[in-house]
């Protein structure tokens, strides 16, 4: 028997959890924040375990076990745009040995032979980094406002990474490794600014999806040469954990909000929240190991909340990648 039901029962209601996602989703200085925080926890399971995780081992299982874990959610949408990713390839192509491939396995192999000091200083420099490249590449145009804002979040690092004691930089000294984190921040730089040439049609997840998967075969010949010399991921709890968050949190996570946050902001503008990775290392070396909040975290963490307010609040041109 036909019922008189109002035509907007059938209509589905969005539960609070998908709400609450689709408006973080358009809220940039939100998800700005993210990949900040999963890459704090990356950083320090690089320099925890740099003894026990070989560098292109942990970068090629990290982004496996992603690839592994997107498949079920974006291939069918992967099959559907087929024909636009093979016809964007170059763009996949780039980021996957740039973003994926490069930067990370660097930032694991500088952990081999680099003093932690070196790598924080020297991988602090890419939001300074980010709009030089994307000056060059998507023709941003970085204000004034913008460069005063880097400078001052930059010296709140320094604060920090120094602990407060100026003299402690004096013992900065070139080490081998130094190189690596250079061509590291290169790479995310030049990922970066190629996220601006992204069609609006791809989907998210097939942009990270293809991107994982070219450097997941970019590292695959590392991994075996490496593997050869008897360095392999041991198949132990500590080992696989930290393989697990890397690859949820500081891959697949970090990856989707950093994405989202470049096509929002800019990649000016999203770089800068680099700058917030000594601030949450101590919020989490707090919370986890116990490690006390000190008055040089304070200082740095206010000059760097400075630094990005100003930045964010320059004016700016939406760059394009025409």
């Amino acid at each position: 028997m036909p019922t008189d039901r109002p035509a907007t029962a059938s209509r589905p209601v969005a539960s609070p959890v998908r709400r609450l996602g689709e408006w973080l989703w358009s809220a940039p200085y939100l998800l700005v924040l993210v990949p900040p925080l999963c890459w704090a926890g990356n950083f320090l399971i690089a320099r925890g375990l740099n003894e026990t995780l070989p560098p292109f081992g942990l970068a090629f299982w990290r982004w496996t076990f992603s690839v592994a874990l997107l498949l079920p959610f974006v291939g069918g949408t992967l099959i559907a745009q087929r024909h636009l990713v093979a016809r964007h390839w170059k763009l996949l192509f780039g980021a996957g040995i740039f973003g994926v491939a490069g930067y990370n396995s660097l930032i694991y192999l500088a952990m081999q032979s680099t003093p932690a000091l070196n790598v924080s200083l020297i991988n602090s420099a890419m939001p300074l980094a980010i709009p030089i490249a994307a000056m060059l590449m998507v023709r941003e145009r970085v204000v004034a406002g913008q460069w005063l804002g880097l400078a001052i979040s930059f010296l709140g690092v320094v604060w920090i990474v120094a602990r407060g004691e100026p003299a402690t930089l004096a013992a900065f000294r070139i080490a081998p490794g130094d190189l690596w984190v250079l061509l590291a921040v290169a790479n995310w730089a030049v990922y970066s600014s190629l996220l601006r040439f992204k069609p609006p049609e791809m989907n998210p997840g097939v942009l990270m999806i293809a991107t994982m998967a070219v450097g997941m075969v970019v590292l695959a010949p590392f991994m075996l040469w490496e593997s050869a010399q008897g360095r392999t991921v041991p198949v132990t709890p500590q080992a696989l954990a930290a393989v697990a968050y890397v690859a949820v949190f500081a891959s697949l996570v970090a990856y989707l909000c950093w994405n989202r946050s470049v096509a929002l902001l800019g990649p000016t503008r999203t770089g800068l929240s680099i700058h917030m990775m000594p601030v949450l290392v101590g919020v989490l070396a707090f919370l986890i190991l116990g490690e006390p909040i000190e008055g040089f975290h304070l200082v740095g963490a206010a000059f760097i909340a400075v630094g990005i307010v100003l930045a964010m609040r320059a004016g700016w041109t939406r760059p394009h990648a025409g």
